[in-house]
């Protein structure tokens, strides 16, 4: 989303959840997340970026990975188009640790054990086996979707009633910064897509509707922004 919001060209290599780790390792990313097993040993995860316009100081093209290293990196190289505009850093940590506790999080019961069924199989041995061993069995994830459902709505509510705080009238609440895309933004983006892309059909045409429709009409707005090179 960032790339395409700044309108940077780039190429989308998609790696396998096994190959994650090792991908990371021979491009030169650094692990981003500890392992929620305990150990304390760090994980590579995705996004990555390789940037070949940006040469290091051995001349290699610049890697990084985390999703906040990469956009600070994207704004202070890139800054024509800013996607945390100055100023608002602070409010973009709080924004997005707002949208995982009461969207992502309430979402991850429904999704995370769906997320088989879109993989490769080994894709999808390596993320039962890993998930399962962190947290609990898959189909023990969610015993109640129609209570899980019903958190995501009430967390949507506490969105809508931020959004709502811009304003109701021209669309102001369906963008964080009224008037203005940005990160922020993204972060909702993103958990909507998820779930896109992982429940059933009717499940997400009823989140849509949610709050007379608005978190369809944002998935519309942006619709220029999802696209993937």
């Amino acid at each position: 989303m960032a790339l395409n919001y700044k309108q940077l060209p780039y190429r989308t290599e998609w790696v396998e959840y096994p190959d994650i780790g090792k991908v990371g390792k021979e491009i030169g990313a650094k692990p981003t997340t500890p392992s929620p097993d305990g150990s304390g040993v760090l994980l590579w995860t995705c996004p990555m970026i390789v940037d070949p316009n940006r040469l290091d100081e051995e001349g290699k093209p610049t890697v990084l990975s985390d999703s906040p290293v990469i956009i600070k990196y994207l704004d202070e190289v890139y800054p024509e188009i800013k996607a945390i505009p100055d100023g608002t850093s602070a409010f973009h940590t709080v924004w997005l640790s707002f949208i995982g506790q009461n969207v992502t999080g309430k979402l991850a019961p429904l999704c995370v054990p769906l997320c088989p069924n879109i993989l490769s199989p080994r894709g999808r041995e390596y993320f039962v086996t890993t998930r399962e061993k962190w947290w609990a069995p898959l189909d023990k994830m969610c015993p109640d979707r129609s209570k899980a459902w019903k958190d995501v709505q009430d967390g949507l509510q506490k969105v809508a009633d931020a959004l709502d705080a811009n304003g109701k009238g021209h669309g102001e609440n369906l963008r964080v910064i009224s008037g203005a895309t940005s990160y922020a933004d993204f972060g909702l983006l993103g958990a909507l897509l998820w779930a896109k892309s992982l429940v059933p059909e009717e499940e997400f045409n009823t989140l849509k509707s949610f709050n007379d429709g608005r978190w369809g009409k944002i998935l519309d707005e942006n619709a220029h922004l999802l696209r993937i090179d």
